[in-house]
């Protein structure tokens, strides 16, 4: 009952994740095509560009000519980065004190069963979904590389799903806790946003670290290493904040 629960209350974020994430990934196999006739153009325009902007635009344009090169500049290292956090927030997002607003919080609460079963059923359930969100749309790239005759790794696809996973699952728990600290669905939103933009920015200030080199899977694509001292810092963290929106909940007086 507590998973259908669950299910019943994050199925349409889930379903329109899945389906915007796997759209934007199939639609950036099929830009490579435009973007090679694009690239000699780009080249003129850069030529005699000595400026740091231009080494920079350089740089990206030489990534871009092969296709794994294109699909993790345009799908890892942008789309899927940028909407793969948006959906893991709005999937942590609700919960008990959310469902105060809709006066349902009391129903919930006299079910037989602990606070901390009602959390971990809905992270479990969240965390789920956060792992087929990542793992379904980088899949669709070795099914639809042929048509436009090029490969793609599954491998590859397996190894960058992992990595926005990993992320993805930090982000769902800073939600989750903050839902607990909330009693509204926009707070802990616009909260765990907020965290995303300062990360984003230290990112600029050191690009060699912080959370989106390790979700976007740069170092696979450079070195074909994966993250995993990242991938533990994030299991650890998110392991936290799970922690503590379960003891925050369990204090809780409705």
């Amino acid at each position: 009952m507590l998973w259908h629960k669950a299910w019943l209350e994050t199925r349409w974020r889930f379903v329109t994740g899945l389906l915007i994430l796997t759209v934007m990934t199939g639609v950036s196999v099929y830009e490579y095509v435009l973007a090679l006739r694009m690239m000699p153009l780009a080249d003129s325009v850069l030529a005699g560009d000595a400026s740091p902007l231009g080494a920079v635009l350089r740089d990206a344009i030489t990534v871009q000519r092969e296709f794994r090169g294109f699909i993790w500049y345009n799908a890892f290292r942008d789309n899927l980065t940028t909407m793969g956090v948006l959906f893991a927030v709005l999937l942590g997002c609700g919960g008990v004190l959310a469902e105060g607003k809709k006066g349902t919080a009391l129903f919930t609460l006299s079910l037989p069963v602990t606070r901390r079963r009602l959390l971990g059923t809905r992270a479990g359930m969240g965390l789920a979904q956060c792992f087929v969100i990542a793992m379904i749309p980088p899949l669709t790239i070795p099914l639809l590389a042929p048509a436009v005759g090029q490969q793609f790794s599954v491998v590859d696809a397996l190894a960058h799903g992992l990595c926005l996973f990993f992320v993805g699952a930090l982000f769902y728990s800073l939600a989750a806790f903050l839902s607990t600290m909330f009693g509204d669905f926009w707070r802990p939103l616009l909260i765990a946003f907020g965290v995303a933009c300062v990360a984003a920015m230290a990112q600029f200030a050191a690009p060699e670290y912080g959370l989106f080199r390790i979700m976007n899977g740069e170092d696979y694509f450079r070195n074909g290493t994966l993250p995993w001292m990242g991938f533990v810092t994030s299991a650890v963290l998110a392991s936290a904040l799970l922690y503590g929106a379960a003891e925050t909940l369990e204090r809780r007086d409705f």
